[in-house]
Order: structure tokens, then sequence, then C-alpha cells
């Protein structure tokens, strides 16, 4: 929802990024439709992945903490994982899901970014770049913070005349 969001500003305005120390997965994930992407040199950049986990906790309950659990389901694999291990099925599904998130996650890079989703697949899978990193393979634009965020967005809104400031005001103590 928030991509979808950062889409439909884009089409209103200009959308630039600061990314700050970091912007990994999620944060990546919003970033990567913007007109342009500001990071420092050190900023951790990307992790364009997807991980999914079910563990198997039955052994657990039962030999650690001497816990049995009985179940009553409503379907076939509504009690799937954490209390039994997985079926093949199951894991399958699994796998799936978690393989079409990941390629609409590098499909959305490739698309912000201009670049084919092979390319994004290749700099991608889960791995983190330094902003460094990030700039030679297209993954940033320009290095700084938000202030050079701040004039590329003026300078793409074609706005002169501007003013900063910070909220919450800060109140002033007696």
């Amino acid at each position: 929802m928030i991509w979808r969001e950062t889409i439909l500003a884009k089409a209103e305005k200009p959308l630039v990024v600061s990314m700050g120390d970091y912007a990994a997965s999620g944060g990546y994930y919003i970033a990567c439709a913007a007109d342009s992407i500001v990071a420092n040199p050190t900023t951790l950049t990307g992790s364009i992945g997807v991980f999914g986990m079910i563990p198997n906790l039955s052994k657990f309950y039962k030999n650690k903490l001497g816990i049995t659990i009985d179940t009553v389901n409503t379907g076939k694999y509504a009690d799937m994982g954490v209390n039994r291990p997985l079926s093949t099925f199951e894991k399958n599904k699994l796998q799936k899901s978690v393989s079409d998130i990941y390629t609409g996650f590098i499909t959305k890079v490739g698309e912000g970014r201009k670049m084919s989703t092979r390319a994004v697949d290749e700099i991608g899978q889960g791995r983190i770049w330094t902003g460094y990193d990030a700039k030679e393979i297209g993954l940033i634009d320009t290095y700084g913070g938000l202030e050079k965020a701040i004039d590329i967005a003026a300078y793409l809104a074609k706005v002169e005349d501007y003013r900063i400031i910070s909220l919450p005001k800060k109140e002033k103590s007696v």
C-alpha cells in the first residue's frame, strides 16, 4: 500500500528519497520508484529479497516444555506449521508465495530504476550494499543527505522560493 501511494504521489509531484543511514528491504521497496534517490556512501542499501519461515516447534513444546497440542481444524491446512512438519504441498505453496513476492519486488525495482528484472535479480537476492556500491550499480543516484534531497526536489519541482521548517516545534523551557 505504501509503494502504491508513492506512485500516486509521483504522478502529482517529483518524488525524491533521502535514505539516511539505511534503506533495506521495505525501505528500499518504497524508495525504488523515486525520481531521485539520495544516500551517503555509507548508507546500507538494498536487501532486495524475500524469505519465509514457519518453524516446527512441536518437539520443543513437548520435549522442553512438556506441552502437547491438539487441534481442531476447519480445513485441511488450517494448522499449517508451528505444531507439525509441513507437507510437501505446503512447502511448495509457501515457496511459490515467496517467489511471487520476490518477482514483484524485483519488477518494481526494475521499473523504478530503469533496469531489467534480470539485472535487479543479479544485484538483489537479499544482498546489502554500501551507498558507494549502490551508486555504482544504479540503486541510488547521488550522494548526500536530506538537504541534498530537498535541493533536488525543489529543482525538479521548479520551486525557487521555499523554506524549511521542523515540526513539532520545541516547547520553550521556563
